[in-house]
């Protein structure tokens, strides 16, 4: 057993298993490539290993031109209500939902009262920001004294806030089934085009659901709040492995990851199938092509929303998206496409064709659909246009797709034809579908996916998911072989996407079959853990996603007995979470440490990976991570959002152990100035020489000392206490001091990692005097998740883990 780390590797070990498991798999020579398979001599050393890390890192610049990142400006809501006044219940609902804005008017209307140039100035200022609204409303107060001026005036205000890089949601309602005065109906059509449409990125549509009486109002409440969730993800980076978030494209397009081929005319024909096709995959393929409504921009976003309202009920293996103070939990994923004629679809591929399909395809961007698949083919200059627009306003991932229908190619050939759906370098997947004449071509697609990700890593390119297909019948195995966001059927469909085309059950027992997966072993390893929630949590989390491993409980007293167990030592080992007391007594036998493992001082989660070497063939290497600190930023980072002023702004530790380093970690992440407190101060002084801070000699407001808490933060006067991350354990029963909950206008994020009792006293406390209360069940199941998503290399279902989490904490 290896015991060294290498320090310059750090993040994910998905690249580590991309480098190896694509580079050496043997490949027959092709004419015109010349392939250098890398041994580890020259995968390792730092040129090499800092080459494939600018590949597959984020970079500021990629993060910057995703406009809407991190979003802080106003919300503009544009567009012109029916009789349900749809546009300010949409506003004042998002407010409702998210609670009152002290002091703080939460929606401005623009009418001929909005000074300009003021309003622009505020927005600059940031004494208007996120999440106040302002709403455009062609059918609002103001119009009926004088339409053309007051619509001129809103028309230059709108104009004025899109271009100030203001995230823009055109609210389109539909005039006859929202029986809007024939008047607005008329202005609205006027101006819909070359304004509501031009001053906008995002849009929601709406019928009668805003009429009163109609309970489908929750669903359009519902779709806003995505929109704007999508809107403010983290930019998805081609070929981009190192972070975990929720638009990773390595796990969203990940191994045994699956989405279904829908093949309606009329999107309301699916809903009787949804909740049996929703539990087997992981995302809906939204044909464009093959609906009858496709040419209508309205019925086709229309369609989609339909679509994920049919399926949120059902959804099982769906990751979360972040939104606010929490994350969605019910968001099918659509891969939505536009199929032309000659790629084995069905839109018209002359030229007027082609043109109108670049613009159906923003308007998938407009409907912030989470994969858009853009044909390689066509006029170079559209597709740089669209993709310049993706990423510049959206966070779509973009699957570059090429199918070759009815003729046979070179495997040279389909080489190419992945470098060209890579799209240089601004694909986060690439799928090439072949034709063949012959059973035993059915690996030729597999085979070019393979050599042009060894290609691409040889060149310092992205190394992007490639889904590799042979069509019809024949080509059935292609799909058995293809790991990576295979298009699948399901058993419940009257009929078929495409011939050949397999339900994800019959894939998975085939790759079973076959040996091409492997059923692990995993496990969590402590002492004294019969309490442990971390078995039903994966153990769900695997049976949701299809994945046959084990997890079991592994209690041993000596780290050492479990490195010379037979599970640890099998072939069929494939990790493990690791707590008390082994978190850092199982580091001198790991391989490879994690960056966020080595700063912590411990790992609580184990992987392995086969690596090829030079004269021995594949060995086993052992990864090490800590997914404790997720447990705690995630949480953190929704209920704080960018409202950290790292100047004066401070989190209070409580406690000094392991889980303590990890809250120091996240709170140097946050931008948060730490205070520690413990019993025994020599180990909070450690952890302050370890991560910046100071060590507080008591918690009381009024002292000799000037390291007391209130003496440091002075009534405010020198900072605010944001968060209290208490470490310690709930037998403490530890509480804060009343003062410091006093202050009704700044009460702090309180955190306490202990997940039994469900509520403890800290927990208690804090919830009487109203702060808001993280509690350890979350921090359990986000880090959980960041266990699931490192071991399987795909998306975590994040409800099924919840779920379980609270049913086995939540005592109430």
């Amino acid at each position: 057993m290896r015991t060294s780390t290498i320090s310059y590797f750090c993040g994910s070990a998905h690249v580590f298993s991309i480098a190896f498991s694509l580079c050496f798999i043997p490949v027959s020579p092709i004419q015109g490539f010349h392939i250098m398979m890398p041994s580890t001599t020259s995968i390792f050393p730092h040129a090499r290993m800092r080459r494939q890390l600018s590949a597959n890192s984020v970079t500021e610049d990629q993060v910057v031109r995703q406009i809407f990142y991190d979003y802080d400006k106003p919300i503009v809501l544009i567009g012109a209500s029916g009789a349900g006044s749809e546009m300010s219940r949409l506003a004042s609902s998002f407010h409702t939902r998210r609670g009152a804005m002290d002091n703080i008017e939460r929606i401005l209307r623009v009418n001929m009262d909005t000074n300009e140039d003021n309003l622009i100035k505020q927005i600059n200022e940031l004494s208007l920001r996120w999440p106040q609204i302002l709403l455009v409303d062609f059918n609002g107060a103001g119009l009926d004294v004088d339409d053309d001026k007051t619509t001129e005036h809103q028309l230059s205000v709108a104009r004025r806030l899109y271009e100030c890089g203001l995230l823009s949601v055109y609210v389109n309602v539909d005039r006859a089934s929202s029986n809007m005065p024939e008047a607005v109906a008329h202005r609205k059509a006027q101006l819909e085009d070359n304004h509501l449409i031009k001053y906008s990125d995002y849009e929601i549509c709406i019928r009668d659901e805003g009429l009163e009486g109609n309970e489908q109002w929750e669903h359009i409440e519902w779709e806003f709040q995505r929109l704007l969730a999508r809107a403010r993800l983290i930019p998805a980076i081609p070929g981009e492995t190192f972070n975990q978030t929720a638009n990773s494209p390595h796990l969203t397009m990940g191994k045994h990851t699956f989405f279904l081929s829908l093949s309606f005319p009329n999107i309301t024909q699916v809903e009787p199938f949804v909740e049996e096709m929703s539990r087997d995959v992981d995302a809906m393929e939204y044909r464009a092509d093959l609906l009858d409504c496709r040419d209508n921009r309205f019925d086709l976003i229309y369609g989609m929303q339909l679509l994920r309202r049919y399926c949120r009920p059902h959804c099982v293996r769906v990751p979360a998206l972040p939104f606010g103070e929490r994350a969605l939990e019910d968001v099918m994923p659509i891969v939505y496409t536009v199929r032309t004629k000659h790629q084995a679809g069905t839109y018209p591929d002359d030229d007027a064709g082609i043109a109108k399909m670049f613009s159906l395809l923003r308007w998938g961007l407009r409907a912030g659909v989470e994969v858009l698949d853009v044909e390689s083919a066509w006029v170079k200059e559209e597709i740089n246009s669209l993709l310049l627009c993706a990423r510049e306003r959206y966070a779509s991932q973009i699957l570059g797709s090429e199918h070759v229908v009815g003729r046979s190619v070179t495997t040279t050939d389909a080489v190419t034809l992945f470098q060209q759906c890579a799209l240089d370098g601004r694909a986060h997947g690439a799928k090439v579908v072949l034709s063949i004449d012959r059973e035993g071509q059915d690996r030729m697609a597999h085979e070019a996916a393979l050599i042009a990700s060894s290609l691409a890593l040889a060149d310092g390119k992205p190394i992007i998911p490639h889904i590799s297909l042979i069509l019809g019948d024949i080509g059935k195995f292609s799909r058995v072989i293809n790991l990576p966001f295979t298009p699948v059927t399901h058993e419940s469909l009257p009929m078929k996407a495409a011939p050949g085309q397999m339900t994800s059950s019959e894939i998975m027992t085939t790759r079973i079959l076959t040996k091409i997966f492997t059923p692990r072993k995993y496990c969590i390893v402590g002492h004294k853990i019969a309490y442990s929630v971390s078995p039903q949590m994966h153990g769900a989390a695997f049976a949701a996603t299809k994945l046959p491993h084990d997890y079991i409980r592994v209690d041993t007293e000596s780290i050492e007995e479990f490195i010379n167990s037979n599970l640890f030592k099998s072939g069929d080992f494939g990790g493990a979470s690791v707590t008390i007391p082994h978190k850092q007594a199982i580091m001198p036998y790991v391989d490879i440490l994690s960056d966020a493992a080595k700063e912590i001082g411990s790992v609580n989660t184990l992987l392995t990976r086969e690596v090829f070497e030079d004269g021995e063939g594949f060995q086993r290497v052992l990864y090490g991570d800590n997914t404790d600190w997720k447990g705690i930023y995630n949480p953190l980072k929704r209920l704080l959002g960018n409202n950290v002023r790292s100047s004066c702004d401070y989190a209070l530790i409580l406690g000094a152990g392991g889980t303590a380093r990890a809250a120091a970690y996240v709170v140097k992440k946050l931008g948060l100035r730490c205070l520690f407190h413990n019993r025994t101060p020599s180990k909070a002084t450690h952890l302050a020489a370890s991560f910046g801070g100071q060590v507080l000699s008591s918690l009381d407001e009024q002292s000799s000392m000037d390291n007391a808490l209130g003496n440091i933060l002075d009534g405010g006067k020198r900072g605010a206490l944001c968060v209290v991350i208490s470490t310690l354990p709930a037998a403490a029963e530890f509480v804060l001091p009343d003062w410091v909950l006093e202050s009704k206008d700044a009460l702090p994020v309180v955190f306490d990692v202990n997940y039994k009792p469900f509520n403890t006293k800290l927990v208690l406390q804090a919830k009487a005097a109203g702060c808001r209360v993280v509690r350890g069940s979350e921090m359990l199941w986000e880090q959980g998740i960041g266990q699931f998503e490192l071991w399987t290399d795909r998306t975590a279902p994040y409800r099924v883990m919840k779920q379980v989490v609270l049913r086995n904490c939540d005592e109430t």
